[in-house]
């Protein structure tokens, strides 16, 4: 899905597409006690943009909602703009005291993603030294070790999983023969970060549609010596961003356990527009999450130990039209503008109150 990543992670977030899938039945697990996360989304753009110190009233919220996991991104080009070595790091995207990592811990949340993508969508994040390399580069290589170096100290006890990629199988659509150097890359990324935190488990996230049906081998190439499956899940038809019926989440999510195999589930970001022009509405916005909770329970934690509902909060117009590209009425924007459980306002969806009775059931 074509969203300018570097305006979204500054907020911090990512977006993705979905698509379809089958399965077969599972298991009940008990109890059910996963992380639930909401991305937590400010209007950066107009005359109504939120001052960034609002992050502390979403993230208040979204605890008080019950929610104890939560997902954030900092590409690697981010926290190492130069790529020189010593001294040209900036780690804002981590060290925020809004939305930095401590600052997620703080707030209480138990299980935190975070994505440092080396790839994201359809670009390479790297430094603009090293852009240009092979991804398996010895000099690439070593500087990426040396940025896991310098995130180490802010990988608290709750940073659960690391991704070292955003939706990757979108840039690999169009670069293949790049992938098995990436792969290298990746598994070189792993091994180094596991010796140095052994606790924390690994991945790199695809689309839903890649790791089912456009790249199900590479992505299964990709996944095969990582510790998690990592998804972004938006159940739309990829050109009009009009949603498929809300019952597609238990085929689609058969089809999600089918491909993690023996491996946990992380869902980078789940979502569901709600918006009239795509032929939604907030009746199948929240039917979507209420069929979530429903399959979700029949699998359990142990095999789907984490998802984030993308979004808490929908963004403001200039927002809307800042990341779509788009205006009021075009399909990308009311996509991007009908993700939220709330509205803009803080004013509950229907959604909303299917997500809170899906975590009512989730035990202590």
């Amino acid at each position: 899905m074509k969203i300018v990543w570097f305006l979204l992670i500054l907020l911090p977030m990512g977006c993705g597409g979905g698509g379809g899938g089958s399965g077969s039945g599972a298991p009940l697990f008990s109890p059910f006690s996963p992380a639930v996360s909401m991305n937590a989304n400010l209007s950066a753009s107009g005359m109504t943009a939120e001052p960034i110190s609002n992050y502390t009233a979403e993230y208040t919220a979204i605890y008080n909602a019950g929610a104890r996991g939560a997902q954030t991104a900092a590409p690697w080009s981010s926290l190492d703009p130069t790529g020189t070595g010593t001294n040209t790091y900036d780690l804002t995207m981590i060290t925020n005291p809004y939305f930095g990592l401590n600052a997620l811990a703080g707030y209480g949340f138990t299980s935190i993603l975070i994505n440092i993508p080396i790839v994201a969508l359809g670009s390479r994040t790297m430094p603009s030294t090293l852009a240009a390399l092979p991804f398996d580069d010895s000099a690439v290589k070593d500087r990426y070790h040396a940025l896991i170096d310098q995130v180490l100290p802010y990988l608290n006890s709750s940073v659960q999983y690391v991704s070292l990629g955003n939706e990757v199988d979108t840039y690999f659509s169009t670069h293949a023969s790049e992938l098995p150097n990436f792969k290298a890359l990746i598994e070189d990324a792993r091994a180094y970060l596991q010796s140095q935190k052994p606790t924390i488990k690994v991945g790199v996230t695809t689309t839903f549609d890649g790791a089912t049906l456009t790249q199900a081998a590479n992505v299964a190439s990709l996944n095969a010596n990582m510790d998690v499956i990592i998804l972004t899940y938006y159940p739309t038809n990829s050109s009009t961003f009009v949603p498929r019926n809300p019952s597609t989440v238990a085929t689609d999510m058969a089809a999600m356990i089918s491909i993690a195999g023996s491996k946990p589930l992380v869902l980078q970001e789940w979502g569901y527009p709600s918006s009239t022009v795509l032929s939604s509405s907030q009746q199948k916005q929240a039917d979507f999450i209420a069929n979530t909770f429903t399959t979700w329970r029949q699998y359990g934690s142990g095999r789907i130990p984490f998802i984030s509902f993308f979004k808490r909060r929908d963004w403001n117009d200039a927002q809307c039209q800042t990341s779509s590209g788009q205006a009021t009425g075009q399909p990308f924007y009311e996509f991007l503008c009908s993700l939220g459980l709330l509205n803009n306002i803080g004013t509950q969806k229907a959604a909303y109150a299917s997500l809170l009775a899906g975590i009512s059931t989730i035990s202590p």
